[in-house]
């Protein structure tokens, strides 16, 4: 209800601020337009007044040359030009004249006074051509000269033209007053409806101003006694309603609002008390957390015995090696250089285990650096072969297969460094998951894009389950700890990272009878290093 007042209050005030809106510009074009009216009127009355004058000039002109003979005639031709000047702005501002007429009447006068400019165009042109052909030179007689050229200046076409000028001036001058008193009368009415438009407004205004003002205090007034009342505690305290639907709806929400207050209160002691609960579970749950972390720390401690014992399997067999042969008597040199190759391949083992240890403490989120350099793929070939040759025990066989035929100029992008600890990862493996004095194969192949290479050993086999979690750190298959308890499960972790610094992959197949099958593919290029194509 109150919103439908407001409403039409302001379409009322708008519609007053645009009719003052329509009635201002009207007013502004009105008085534009008498103003131009009176202003050519006046141009007009001016230039009559100058071409009077500038002829008057001519007509002194004409008598000092017949009187001497030796006027100057750039003067003369300084006046004809200027008079025609005159008559074409007197000609232009009559054309302009005709599009701001408002009556028959105007139109009758703009008529006559256009006759009249032409009618002092041609007498002009006359006027000219007799002064400058000089033919009142043919008249002997002074007097008739005199006589000639002043009935030229005054008469023209059985015209009086002085009488003619002077009555086009007094017209001029009538309808000048005309239109100035127009301008008068038309600002004065602008002046009057602005004025009546402008108490009009002012007094709709404060009539609106104080209709709604009275209709906004008294809702109002007990809303307020009403909130001072809730703010007391008084919550049985209910507000009148009354008034327009806007504030006895605002009434109602009120009084609901008095009576919800209760209830939230009770609903916030109930809110407390499942905070407190939410609070004891979130301590369980960090309790849990804390007894994770010991066991995180537990694991973190079997890792340390693990990695001791790591350590110390090869440390102790470098010491016990040291102190047989040097025990006793001294030994030949086949016994020594015996003993020199257990001890040298202790150490290697110490170092692999070491090199691993390394690895692992860099942690797993941080990216292998890898010294990629080109390499052929047939001495890639040639060197693994040679590198799992050195790391296989001599109670396993080694069967390999190369490519048949391969590009001379086929290479790949390799870190000889880093993918002989590949290499040696999955030969250890392959050695201590497989049953003795059997026989690891090794194949190359290749396609458009890629060189593969394939270790099969007849080891404990592949479970389905344990194929895509054995490349994660420390996880080790049943099978795996059971043929091997003292492993870290690192190897394949390390092995994955490494090659994916290559670009490559690697994966672990299931054989067709018991064991497993170790693939890794690298990119490899055709052309020169400098062409970097694909095969």
């Amino acid at each position: 209800m109150y919103q439908r007042k407001l409403i039409v209050s302001l379409c009322i005030l708008l519609t007053v601020v645009l009719l003052q809106s329509v009635i201002s510009f009207w007013a502004h074009q009105n008085s534009e337009f008498h103003t131009e009216r009176n202003r050519i009127a006046n141009q007009m009355l001016a230039e009559f007044f100058s071409l009077r004058a500038d002829k008057q000039r001519l007509k002194v002109w004409l008598a000092e040359y017949l009187l001497t003979e030796n006027a100057n005639t750039d003067f003369r031709d300084t006046l004809s030009s200027r008079m025609q000047a005159q008559l074409t702005d007197l000609d232009q501002l009559a054309i302009r004249d005709q599009l701001y007429s408002t009556s028959e009447a105007d139109l009758q006068h703009i008529m006559a006074q256009v006759k009249v400019i032409s009618l002092l165009q041609s007498n002009l042109q006359t006027l000219e051509r007799a002064l400058k052909t000089q033919e009142i030179a043919l008249y002997s007689d002074d007097a008739e000269r005199w006589r000639i050229l002043i009935a030229m200046f005054d008469t023209f076409q059985d015209t009086d033209l002085a009488e003619l000028l002077q009555q086009a001036i007094l017209q001029q001058k009538q309808r000048a007053e005309l239109t100035e008193q127009d301008a008068l009368n038309a600002l004065l009415l602008v002046k009057r409806a602005i004025a009546a438009i402008s108490v009009i407004a002012i007094l709709l205004t404060l009539w609106l101003a104080i209709y709604l003002s009275r209709a906004l205090s008294r809702p109002l007034q007990n809303l307020l006694s009403g909130t001072q009342q809730l703010q007391q505690g008084h919550f049985s305290h209910r507000i009148h309603e009354s008034g327009s639907t806007e504030f006895t709806e605002l009434a109602r929400q009120f009084n609901l609002m008095s009576g919800y207050i209760f209830a939230y209160a009770e609903q916030e002691k109930k809110t407390q008390q499942a905070t407190e609960q939410l609070v004891q579970t979130r301590t369980s749950e960090l309790q849990n957390a804390l007894t994770q972390l010991h066991h995180a720390e537990q694991r973190q401690k079997q890792l340390l015995t693990d990695i001791s014992h790591e350590l110390r399997t090869p440390a102790t067999s470098i010491q016990g090696e040291a102190e047989i042969s040097l025990r006793g008597k001294d030994k030949d040199i086949a016994e020594y250089k015996e003993a020199f190759e257990r001890i040298l391949a202790a150490s290697n083992q110490l170092n692999q285990r070491i090199d691993d240890l390394l690895f692992l403490a860099r942690g797993e989120d941080r990216l292998v650096q890898v010294s990629l350099k080109p390499l052929l793929t047939s001495t890639f070939m040639g060197m693994a072969l040679n590198i799992i040759k050195q790391h296989l025990n001599s109670r396993f066989e080694l069967e390999h297969c190369l490519v048949p035929s391969l590009p001379e100029d086929q290479w790949l992008l390799l870190d000889v460094e880093k993918f002989a600890v590949v290499l040696r990862i999955i030969t250890d493996n392959a050695q201590h998951y497989s049953r003795q004095h059997t026989c690891l194969k090794l194949a190359f192949s290749a396609d458009q894009n890629e060189l593969r290479l394939q270790l099969t050993d007849q080891g404990i086999g592949l479970q389905p389950a344990d194929r895509q979690q054995l490349f994660q750190r420390h996880y080790r298959s049943a099978a795996a700890r059971q043929a091997r308890p003292d492993g870290l499960g690192v190897g394949l972790c390390i092995a994955k990272a490494i090659v994916e610094a290559h670009d490559g992959s690697i994966r672990l197949d299931a054989n067709d009878i018991k064991g497993c099958t170790v693939t890794i593919g690298l990119p490899h290029f055709c052309g020169t290093e400098d062409e970097n194509t694909d095969c």
